[in-house]
């Protein structure tokens, strides 16, 4: 768990707070640190040569009565001084260490050592000592104790003073800086909640603007923006409408030409039929009749009657052919199943190198006329292509009835195809094979890589088609 998981770190408001309180907490206990630092010295530097002043003056008076063996006298003097409040004892020595006046909380033998400065004490006392000399002559000594006691309360003072003053500077930094905080990441809310809204897609929101600051300019900015992104989208919008009702228009005129080109096709196919195929009855009837006539008697003629008859079952078989391609009579005669066997058969005998397989399961019946002719066109388009371009010795086309859905599956081992290069997908024909799909209300999806074939997925509701653009009747 990181402190970014924690909500209470992610907020500007009390990572300023903090952030400025810390500044001012370190600031504040350095400023207040230097200053005992500083009134420390002063006051041991003051007591260092107060002592010093005190020791020697003293060192010369108590030298005239030692010289004059007045002791009387010489304590008098020092019992006027041991009370100076930072002075806590007196003692004279004489030549052979002896201590002969001692005042205060005087120490005893051995002596204290000397201390070098006020600071370096560890005991609470500042001991000196002062050589008593007259005229050259060794006197004696003369030790004094100056208590730190009054020194430590004036520093302890003034430490108090200090932290009292810091946490009073603390606390009003602390107020200033929530009331700023409060007022700067109030404003920063309405900018992120108004951000938030254009993000979700409400473009009439606005940021008030209390103030002429930087974040004032900034919500200005910000509403600009607005505007001008809610513009952008409202053209894109009306843009996108406009292509989705061209594309849909587009959509239903290539679903129109398809019904109409099935249409077309099979009313050529009966034109065919009738005319075509009655013309060439009768040409074929004329023929035989002329050659039945001629009884042999004239070579030419029976000749001539024989080529027109071959010509005709000729033009006879190309009609036929075409009449199948243009519209398969076994499609509404026999059914979807019968026509795509009679089509594969076909297929398969053209294509001596490829051998397709076909499968099927289920019940199909309630598939239109429309649907019907579209399935069909599906999968001669399906093995056009492969035959064209998928390189494959084996086909597999199954189709299976899945609950209320039609399965078509049409599967090579051909060399496929790229998927990201839509350019080759386009020149496959399977544009026209979705559209095909589309209007019968069916899901169309192809699998293909190189080297790993091609595979066409239709699914196609079995209850008829919901909104096809119309049916073809036989």
């Amino acid at each position: 768990m990181t402190y970014k998981s924690i909500p209470l770190f992610n907020s500007l408001r009390f990572r300023l707070i903090t952030s400025v309180v810390a500044i001012e907490i370190i600031m504040l206990s350095l400023l207040v640190w230097n200053n005992i630092s500083v009134i420390r010295t002063t006051h041991t530097d003051r007591l260092r040569d107060t002592a010093a002043s005190m020791v020697q003056q003293i060192a010369n008076t108590s030298g005239n009565y030692m010289m004059a063996v007045d002791y009387a006298t010489l304590e008098d003097y020092l019992s006027n001084i041991i009370s100076y409040k930072e002075l806590s004892y007196i003692v004279v020595v004489d030549r052979d260490n002896n201590a002969v006046i001692s005042l205060g909380y005087a120490p005893t033998e051995p002596w204290p050592n000397i201390d070098e400065h006020p600071a370096s004490v560890d005991d609470g006392i500042y001991d000196v000592v002062k050589e008593i000399n007259v005229a050259n002559l060794p006197m004696g000594r003369l030790l004094m104790g100056f208590s730190l006691s009054l020194m430590e309360d004036a520093i302890n003072k003034s430490r108090n003073r200090g932290v009292f003053i810091a946490a009073i500077e603390i606390f009003l930094t602390v107020i200033v800086t929530v009331l700023i905080g409060l007022g700067l990441t109030r404003r920063l809310a309405i900018l992120a909640n108004a951000a938030a809204k254009v993000e979700a897609g409400d473009y009439s929101v606005t940021v008030p603007i209390e103030a002429d600051d930087e974040v004032g300019k900034a919500a200005l900015a910000f509403n600009r923006m607005v505007g001008e992104v809610s513009s952008r989208t409202r053209q894109l919008q009306q843009e996108k409408a406009k292509t989705q009702d061209l594309f849909t228009e587009n959509r239903m005129l290539i679903h129109a030409s398809l019904m109409i080109q099935e249409e077309e096709r099979k009313n050529l196919a009966l034109e065919l039929h009738d005319e075509m195929g009655q013309c060439l009855t009768a040409i074929q009837a004329d023929a035989e009749i002329i050659r039945d006539i001629s009884h042999g008697k004239d070579q030419r003629i029976e000749t001539s009657a024989n080529a027109i008859m071959q010509v005709s079952s000729r033009v006879y078989d190309v009609v036929h052919s075409m009449m199948r391609r243009l519209r398969p009579g076994v499609l509404d005669n026999l059914g979807l199943i019968e026509a795509l066997k009679d089509e594969i058969d076909a297929w398969n005998s053209r294509n001596t190198e490829t051998h397709c397989d076909f499968n099927y399961s289920g019940d199909f019946e309630n598939l239109d006329d429309y649907s019907n002719i579209m399935l069909y066109r599906i999968v001669q388009e399906g093995l056009t292509n492969i035959s064209k371009h998928a390189s494959a010795s084996h086909v597999t086309i199954e189709m299976k009835q899945v609950g209320q859905s039609l399965q078509l599956i049409i599967n090579d081992n051909g060399r496929g195809i790229d998927m990201d290069q839509s350019k080759n997908i386009k020149g496959l024909g399977l544009i026209g094979m979705r559209e095909r799909v589309e209007t019968i209300e069916g899901d169309f999806n192809i699998e293909s890589a190189p080297g790993k074939g091609f595979c066409i997925s239709i699914t196609v509701p079995l209850d008829g088609v919901a909104e096809q653009p119309g049916n073809l009747t036989a």
